[in-house]
Protein backbone atom coordinates (compact mmCIF):
# COMPACT_ATOMS: atom_id res chain seq x y z
CA UNK A 1 0.00 0.00 0.00
CA UNK A 2 1.43 3.31 -0.91
CA UNK A 3 1.59 6.63 1.11
CA UNK A 4 -1.83 8.07 -0.41
CA UNK A 5 -3.62 4.70 0.10
CA UNK A 6 -2.67 4.99 3.89
CA UNK A 7 -3.47 8.17 4.60
CA UNK A 8 -7.28 7.51 2.44
CA UNK A 9 -7.35 4.49 5.18
CA UNK A 10 -6.42 6.48 8.50
CA UNK A 11 -8.75 9.36 7.00
CA UNK A 12 -11.46 6.92 6.58
CA UNK A 13 -10.86 5.17 10.13
CA UNK A 14 -11.09 9.03 11.51
CA UNK A 15 -14.33 9.42 10.46
CA UNK A 16 -15.74 6.39 11.57
CA UNK A 17 -14.68 6.50 14.51
CA UNK A 18 -16.11 10.01 14.73
CA UNK A 19 -19.37 9.02 13.80
CA UNK A 20 -19.35 5.58 15.90
CA UNK A 21 -21.61 7.28 18.11
CA UNK A 22 -24.88 8.21 15.45
CA UNK A 23 -23.94 4.76 14.02
CA UNK A 24 -23.01 6.06 10.69
CA UNK A 25 -19.93 5.25 8.84
CA UNK A 26 -17.98 6.97 6.04
CA UNK A 27 -19.91 5.27 3.57
CA UNK A 28 -22.67 6.86 4.68
CA UNK A 29 -21.97 10.43 4.52
CA UNK A 30 -19.25 10.69 1.81
CA UNK A 31 -22.00 12.16 -0.75
CA UNK A 32 -22.66 14.74 1.63
CA UNK A 33 -20.30 17.78 2.15
CA UNK A 34 -21.90 18.97 4.48
CA UNK A 35 -21.98 16.09 6.67
CA UNK A 36 -19.73 17.01 9.64
CA UNK A 37 -22.38 19.91 10.54
CA UNK A 38 -25.17 17.32 11.12
CA UNK A 39 -23.74 15.96 14.04
CA UNK A 40 -22.80 17.38 17.34
CA UNK A 41 -20.07 16.21 20.29
CA UNK A 42 -19.36 17.54 23.98
CA UNK A 43 -16.13 19.13 24.19
CA UNK A 44 -15.16 16.09 26.18
CA UNK A 45 -15.75 13.88 22.87
CA UNK A 46 -13.71 15.86 21.05
CA UNK A 47 -10.89 15.83 23.62
CA UNK A 48 -11.17 11.86 23.73
CA UNK A 49 -11.71 11.65 19.97
CA UNK A 50 -8.30 13.59 19.66
CA UNK A 51 -6.06 11.42 22.10
CA UNK A 52 -7.52 8.56 20.02
CA UNK A 53 -6.44 9.76 17.16
CA UNK A 54 -3.24 11.53 18.10
CA UNK A 55 -2.23 7.68 18.51
CA UNK A 56 -4.08 6.36 15.69
CA UNK A 57 -1.20 8.95 13.91
CA UNK A 58 1.44 7.82 15.28
CA UNK A 59 0.67 3.79 15.12
CA UNK A 60 -0.24 3.62 11.28
CA UNK A 61 1.76 7.36 9.69
CA UNK A 62 4.81 6.71 11.97
CA UNK A 63 4.46 10.30 13.48
CA UNK A 64 5.55 11.60 16.36
CA UNK A 65 3.38 12.88 18.78
CA UNK A 66 4.19 16.88 18.15
CA UNK A 67 2.92 16.01 14.25
CA UNK A 68 0.25 13.85 14.62
CA UNK A 69 -1.64 16.06 17.26
CA UNK A 70 -1.35 19.13 14.73
CA UNK A 71 -2.25 16.73 12.24
CA UNK A 72 -5.53 16.05 14.25
CA UNK A 73 -5.61 19.65 15.10
CA UNK A 74 -5.85 20.62 11.26
CA UNK A 75 -8.24 17.17 10.92
CA UNK A 76 -10.68 18.41 13.38
CA UNK A 77 -10.58 22.19 12.00
CA UNK A 78 -11.59 21.01 8.58
CA UNK A 79 -13.50 17.42 9.02
CA UNK A 80 -14.64 17.74 13.19
CA UNK A 81 -17.85 17.07 14.15
CA UNK A 82 -19.52 20.46 15.69
CA UNK A 83 -19.24 20.82 19.17
CA UNK A 84 -21.81 21.81 21.55
CA UNK A 85 -20.93 21.22 25.38
CA UNK A 86 -25.22 20.61 25.80
CA UNK A 87 -24.86 17.90 22.77
CA UNK A 88 -25.35 14.88 25.28
CA UNK A 89 -27.75 16.30 27.52
CA UNK A 90 -29.55 17.11 24.02
CA UNK A 91 -29.14 13.72 23.36
CA UNK A 92 -30.66 12.18 26.52
CA UNK A 93 -33.45 14.70 26.37
CA UNK A 94 -34.07 12.94 23.13
CA UNK A 95 -33.68 9.40 24.77
CA UNK A 96 -36.04 10.21 27.28
CA UNK A 97 -38.81 11.64 25.24
CA UNK A 98 -38.82 8.73 23.54
CA UNK A 99 -38.81 6.23 26.33
CA UNK A 100 -42.20 8.23 27.57
CA UNK A 101 -44.04 8.58 24.21
CA UNK A 102 -43.15 4.69 24.11
CA UNK A 103 -44.62 3.94 27.80
CA UNK A 104 -47.99 6.21 27.04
Amino acid sequence: MNRQEKQHEVFTKLINRQLLPFGKTYEDVANDPRWYLRYTVTPEQEREFMTWGVQLLKEELKLNKRTAENEMSWFIMQWGLTTNPEALQNVEKTERKAKTTKSK
